[in-house]
């Protein structure tokens, strides 16, 4: 059996259509949803408050009332990795537990934490509410799972980073069991060195977003870093709907799909409906933004071309050193997939446009100065 776990758009039809697709398929189920309030809300979480959708106290309790009686439950994201301190005064706790006590009288019986300090809090707080170590955790090996089960977790989701390394993830199923959750769409370059610190901003920017020099810094950057070449595209730690079996046959059965910022104008549920399927034939990138129109700076990754891709990581162990500048297989099973001439003309006009664009950049270059002064503003036309 093939468990997801999806974000939440908060629409009781979307409910519906995953109850439909549970009736449809006999080894898949969409078993949650997950987010967080952005109204009032006082903990952080895990997005930044701009980017997700727009729901109160209320809201959330209709919708897990509802999603219940599809038996889908509901799983409360407070996954940032840092609170500004809130769990280590008085008046913290005393804030966090009545935070507690709100979303258990809207109906949360799950949460996904991403902090220790905050984990104990949930388990002293004398709700039955399970507990989900979030990816934000980072849990890459053996060591790292065995702390959260003897923690006390019911789950834990590993960092994506690893989800091409069989050896780690086997042997992390080994030490904390059969509850081991892997993020089949990430948009992250592997290893990519932006992702904690990307981590910390928006954990500041999910109470009181501050502005869009704070939410686009690391957005734009991790663009950059994925499109410095046409390969990269392959340095992704996505898992095709066609490799789900690949895991379940190590003995992960919980997916995740991420992607809280993308359901706004998204189709969640198409996305689904490929990984239920394990099959698509069309633009891989489409399933992992699950079908956000985010920008015209599109590479298209033809999905079937990939079907051997992942087998080499697969049947041997060691076939991945992490070091990019010694292994050229991604490199060449990008020649096959992909048309590298035209990539590298969406390459070099994306580049151009977030480095323009970018307002980080404005504000640090000596002429920004001048040019508040003067009341310039910086003008681009990409002909989108």
């Amino acid at each position: 059996m093939k468990l997801y776990s999806v974000p939440a758009d908060f629409k009781k039809e979307t409910i519906d259509q995953y109850a439909t697709l549970n009736k449809q398929y006999t080894d898949s189920q969409v078993i949650e949803t997950y987010g967080n309030i952005s109204i009032n809300n006082l903990l952080e979480s895990g997005r930044a408050v701009n980017q997700i959708p727009k729901v109160d106290l209320w809201d959330l309790k209709e919708y897990v009332a509802y999603s219940n009686t599809k038996n889908i439950e509901f799983n409360y994201t407070i996954n940032a990795p840092y609170l500004n301190k809130k769990e280590f005064s008085r008046d913290g706790v005393d804030l966090i537990q009545k935070y507690l006590k709100d979303i258990y009288n809207a109906g949360v019986r799950s949460i996904t934490s991403a902090l220790p300090s905050l984990t104990e809090i949930i388990q002293a707080s004398g709700y039955d509410f399970k507990i989900k170590a979030s990816t934000l955790c980072q849990i890459t090996n053996a060591n790292k799972a065995s702390f959260y089960k003897d923690l006390g977790l019911e789950r834990i989701v590993v960092d994506e980073s690893i989800n091409r390394d069989f050896k780690a993830l086997r042997r992390i199923v080994n030490a904390f069991g059969d509850k081991v959750e892997v993020i089949v769409n990430p948009i992250c370059l592997m290893d990519c060195v932006y992702r904690m610190f990307h981590y910390n901003q928006v954990s500041g920017d999910s109470t009181v977003c501050t502005d869009e020099i704070s939410t686009n810094y690391f957005e734009h950057r991790c663009v950059l870093q994925r499109y410095k070449k046409v390969s990269n595209l392959l340095r992704i730690s996505w898992i095709r709907p066609e490799d789900i079996e690949y895991y379940t046959s190590i003995g992960i059965h919980y997916f995740k799909l991420q992607g809280r910022n993308l359901v706004l104008k998204g189709d969640p549920v198409r996305a689904v409906k490929a990984y239920f399927d394990k099959d698509y034939d069309g633009d891989l990138m489409d399933i992992i933004y699950m079908f956000h129109p985010l920008n015209n700076f599109k590479i298209y990754l033809d999905n079937k071309k990939l079907d051997k891709f992942l087998q080499p990581f697969y049947k041997n162990e060691q076939f991945c050193s992490r070091d990019c500048s010694v292994c050229s297989y991604c490199e060449n099973f990008s020649k096959k997939v992909i048309d590298h001439s035209e990539a590298e003309g969406i390459i070099e006009l994306s580049n151009t446009f977030y480095k323009e664009y970018d307002k980080f950049n404005r504000i640090i270059q000596p002429a920004a100065k001048e040019e508040e002064k003067t009341g310039g503003e910086l003008h681009i036309d990409f002909n989108f």
